[in-house]
């Protein structure tokens, strides 16, 4: 417990257990949604196409979560949405074991899942906030958090890939829904050591307006949060464009998606363990920089590469940069902002990170249908080397050095 004292929480620690699971079957049930979208379809625009409609919601649907999140109870609101993901998951396998799926119907239903993880994620994060009582924990409990969250995305693929290549895409989703009672059973058993504020009198449009205007007021804050929307709309789409990369350049082989796709689990579980362990880091912000650097070297290397196993490596790279960035931006957020506003700021760094990945999907989706999927995820690339030399350049003209006052506490 002494690398990780968030876990000497109880309330945090059921958490976290049951997050472990759950997450494991939402992973391989995303490797199962996009191989059945592009096994019925056989089309890198569709795949991009379901890429926009699991992720766009977040770009509307997340801020407005972080008002509820302000005002409403957090344990209450995941119960709530994750119990409907559950029965969504439910409806998908039935469907899915009978054949009674479409490219159409695939779409509609990945929207839907999007629409409610829109919801959830900046919800889940304000909700850590409330599993520890010592604020100086929370650093700490985030990065345990984004661990659980990778060492599920480098485990959940690879079981994803087995079982389709073996049973089929139905059982990943019946996995999921399985898996996700874990998390509901944890959050039933949890009792709060904190609540939301209470609602401010003022209209949602205000409070909406005020979460805006206090992240992009904080010049860290708001550094960070350009930097995550860069790295998710250039690098994060690999994971839609997967399948027809892995056609093109190696064959169809489900495994090997499955296989890719944990080998950046693997690098972003790397990361966070990392970050955990040494939650005290005061250099966060060039963490972050360097993270989109590593990504997108890592990301260029995987579209060129010819061999399978420099292609494993290549992705390793791409877990672990793009995880760096997004964890340190997490930490650094969560130690500054006020309790007041945390629901709706981190209801923005969701849209700023998860809302630019179907904006990239789609527009990468596009592009690898004229020019194919490899040299789409090539462009993504050099886009995010781009975007990590200019915000390096930033720092250093803010003459940043010990840049993230991770002191613990709940405030700037």
């Amino acid at each position: 417990m002494r690398r990780f004292p968030a876990l000497a929480e109880t309330q945090f620690r059921r958490y976290f257990i049951g997050q472990s699971i759950a997450l494991v079957g939402g992973f391989a049930h995303n490797v199962a949604l996009t191989w059945l979208a592009y096994r019925l379809s056989g089309s890198t625009l569709v795949l991009g196409i379901v890429g926009f409609a699991t992720m766009a919601p977040t770009l509307l649907v997340s801020p407005v979560a972080g008002l509820f999140a302000d005002r409403f109870s957090r344990r209450r609101l995941l119960l709530i949405v994750l119990g409907t993901v559950c029965l969504q998951c439910l409806v998908l396998a039935v469907l899915a074991f009978g054949g009674w799926i479409n490219t159409s119907g695939l779409i509609t239903i990945a929207l839907l899942r999007g629409l409610l993880f829109a919801f959830e994620i900046p919800v889940r994060h304000a909700f850590l906030a409330e599993l520890v009582r010592d604020r100086s924990l929370l650093p700490n409990a985030v990065a345990l958090h984004s661990s659980a969250l990778n060492g599920a995305r480098f485990v959940g693929p690879a079981i994803g890939g087995l079982i389709i290549g073996s049973a089929g895409e139905a059982w990943c989703f019946l996995l999921h829904a399985l898996t996700l009672c874990a998390t509901l059973v944890q959050i039933w058993r949890i009792h709060t050591v904190g609540t939301p504020r209470a609602a401010s009198g003022k209209s949602f449009l205000h409070d909406y307006g005020e979460g805006w205007r206090y992240a992009f007021g904080d010049k860290v804050i708001a550094r960070l949060l350009l930097g995550v929307f860069v790295l998710g709309f250039a690098v994060a789409p690999y994971t839609f464009l997967m399948p027809a990369a892995v056609a093109q350049a190696f064959g169809p082989h489900p495994e090997l998606v499955g296989w890719f796709l944990s080998a950046a689990g693997f690098g972003a579980m790397a990361a966070a363990i990392a970050l955990a362990v040494h939650h005290g880091s005061r250099r966060l912000q060039w963490v972050a920089v360097a993270g989109s650097a590593v990504a997108g070297m890592g990301l260029l290397v995987f579209s060129l590469s010819p061999w399978v196993g420099l292609s494993l490596a290549a992705m390793v790279l791409v877990g672990l940069g793009t995880i760096a960035q997004a964890a340190a931006t997490n930490m650094t957020i969560q130690s500054r902002v006020d309790d007041q506003q945390r629901g709706r700021v981190m209801a923005i760094y969701t849209a700023m990170f998860l809302g630019a990945m179907p904006l990239g999907s789609l527009a990468f989706g596009q592009l690898g249908q004229a020019i194919g999927a490899t040299q789409a995820l090539c462009a993504g690339a050099l886009l995010a080397l781009a975007g990590a030399a200019l915000g390096a350049g930033r720092l250093r003209r803010a003459g940043v050095a010990d840049t993230s006052n991770l002191h613990g506490a709940a405030g700037p």
